[in-house]
This record gives C-alpha cells, sequence and structure tokens, in this order.
C-alpha cells in the first residue's frame, strides 16, 4: 500500500512537470529512481501513462484517468496520517515551515523558539512568497506565512497575522527638498530603487504604482532589502517598503526619512496558511505565537524607528 501511494506521487510530480529531471528534484530523488518508479506502475497497471515522445511529456488517455483518481487518494492520504500522528502523540513527527525573508529576520527567531516544544524535528525555510506557496501547494511545506493571499486556491486554513501600510523611504537631502512628496514628481526626477518584479513585494509595488499612473523608469532592482535600504541611504534614488522591512534592516535606518504615502495608500497583508484539516488546532497556535511575538517585540521598535506609525500597524485579524 505505502508503496502504491508512492508510485502515485511520483507520477503526480511527473505529471505536474512535464518531465522527469524537474520531478526527481521536487521530490529529493534521482532522475533514474523516478523512472524506474514509472516504468513499475505502468507494468503493474498493464497501461502506458505517458507519451514520452512529447516533451514536454503529455499523459496518455490512461495517464489522464489515472491522474483524475489519485489526487484525491494522496490527499486523503497524507491527511489521515497527520491526524493520526496528532492524535497518538503530543508533539508533531516534523513541521515544515516556510516564511518569507522580511518576516523570517524579525519574527522567525522567536517563533522558532516557541515551536520547538511543538516538534519532534523542525525545519525552516525563509524566501519569496511565490516559492512558499508553491511548497505549500506540493506538500514540501506544511505551514508558511505569507504575503501571497492565495485567494484563487481552495482547501486551505488562512489565519490574519499583519497588515501593514507602504512608506516611502527617502534619502536626507531629497526628503528634505520634498516636504510633501509627490510621487509622479520623485519618479520623473529621481531614481525609484525597486523590489525584484520576481517578489511578491515587488508586483504589488508595481501594480500600485501603475493604478495612479505613476511611471518610474526600470533603472536599479535589487532582491533583498538589505541592498534597497543600502542605496536610499547613500542617496542613489528613494524606495518603497514596509515597516516590517524596515525592522529586518534597522541597522540602515539612519539616513533615510519615512515618510507616509501620499494618498491614496496601499497596505500588505500577511497570512499564515495550512492545508485544511491535516494539522487540527497547531496552525492556529502558531499564528497566535506569531501575533504574539509581533505585539511584544517588534511594535516597541518601530514605534521607536517611526513614531507616526502608531495605530497604522494592524495585528491579527482587521476589525470590521
Amino acid at each position: 500500500m505505502i508503496e502504491d501511494l508512492n508510485a502515485l506521487k511520483v507520477f503526480l510530480a511527473v505529471s505536474t512537470c512535464g518531465n522527469m529531471t524537474s520531478a526527481a528534484k521536487r521530490l529529493g530523488l534521482t532522475q533514474s529512481a523516478v523512472s524506474q518508479s514509472i516504468r513499475q506502475l505502468e507494468d503493474n497497471l498493464g497501461s502506458v501513462l505517458l507519451d514520452r515522445a512529447q516533451r514536454p511529456l503529455k499523459l496518455t488517455a490512461a495517464g489522464m484517468v489515472l491522474q483524475r483518481h489519485a489526487i484525491p487518494l494522496v490527499e486523503d492520504a497524507a491527511t489521515l496520517a497527520t491526524v493520526v500522528r496528532q492524535a497518538g502523540a503530543s508533539k508533531v513527527h516534523e513541521l515544515r515551515i516556510g516564511i518569507i525573508d522580511s518576516f523570517a529576520s524579525t519574527v522567525g527567531p522567536s517563533l522558532i523558539r516557541s515551536l520547538l516544544s511543538q516538534a519532534e524535528r523542525l525545519s525552516f525555510r525563509s524566501g519569496l512568497a511565490h516559492d512558499q506557496a508553491e511548497g505549500l501547494l506540493s506538500r514540501n511545506l506544511d505551514l508558511i506565512i505569507s504575503s501571497d493571499v492565495m485567494d484563487d486556491v481552495d482547501g486551505l486554513d488562512r489565519y490574519p497575522i499583519l497588515t501593514e501600510p507602504f512608506v516611502l523611504l527617502l534619502p536626507e537631502k531629497l526628503a528634505a527638498a520634498n516636504a510633501t512628496p509627490d510621487l509622479k514628481a520623485l519618479a520623473a526626477g529621481h531614481s525609484l530603487i525597486r523590489f525584484s518584479a520576481r517578489s511578491q513585494i515587488g508586483a504589488q509595488i508595481e501594480r500600485h504604482l501603475r493604478r495612479l499612473g505613476v511611471k518610474a523608469p526600470r533603472l536599479l532592482e535589487v532582491d533583498a532589502t538589505d541592498a534597497l535600504m543600502a542605496m536610499v541611504r547613500a542617496g542613489l534614488g528613494w524606495a518603497i517598503a514596509t515597516p516590517l522591512c524596515l525592522l529586518q534592516a534597522r541597522s540602515l535606518v539612519a539616513g533615510i526619512r519615512v515618510v507616509p504615502f501620499p494618498a491614496p495608500g496601499f497596505v500588505r497583508q500577511l497570512h499564515l496558511f495550512a492545508r485544511a484539516g491535516e494539522y487540527g488546532e497547531l496552525p492556529q497556535r502558531v499564528a497566535q505565537l506569531a501575533c504574539d511575538i509581533l505585539k511584544r517585540e517588534c511594535t516597541p521598535e518601530l514605534r521607536k524607528l517611526v513614531p507616526w506609525l502608531r495605530g497604522q500597524f494592524s495585528i491579527g485579524p482587521v476589525a470590521r
């Protein structure tokens, strides 16, 4: 039974990736092991499942039927194993968590310290929101804290963690000459230092600027908050970020003026996501831990860095 489930997982990975190499990388197997598993599954079923003449690989009619029935089988098996494990132990055997970089650098250490008592083995992955979402949906991660709202994905439990406003970051000299910053004037006269468009935060900023009709030449683009803050501090341009990003690179805030984003402003929301029903009350407990750490450790620091932010940094569910 276990071998059959493993073979179905391999088959589903190949059908999703379209080639053996990518599927092997996703599963942590060798390409030959993936190929052998697919051959054995075809022999057991007496049907060819993949059209190997196509690139990327295409499912045969038999393969499409198997895919349709295999997806719920594999998902149900994973849920059952988790539920049984949870019922029989005070700790989960393994907990794999993905957290976006700005949250990982600020809340991450205290959160992980608190979670060490919740799991026999704990693994932690930071990175871009897109990568975290893919890890959750491909079952390589169990919980994620992400800025990707994933509204188009069913079967997830969602717990609000944080709502924070976007702010402008200006070098001191530029801020002194622009007491009331005008976005279009800033974009026309000074370089906008952007977060990479590959990142969720970068994509969200670009969408808002398009809505406002602000056109800024694409000259400087970075992946890391530290690099973005250092460039602003050096006077190379201005930037758009969030309070949590400021906290992540707090050592670089000196020399940077943080000012409110001109109306209409916009916000970034962070949620904890888990596959529905797989970990009982654990996701909710982790979300509450994250909120408690934000209130206890991050909010006081942000008040020191940016006093005018009081009341604009909302933790947990937003009151309606």
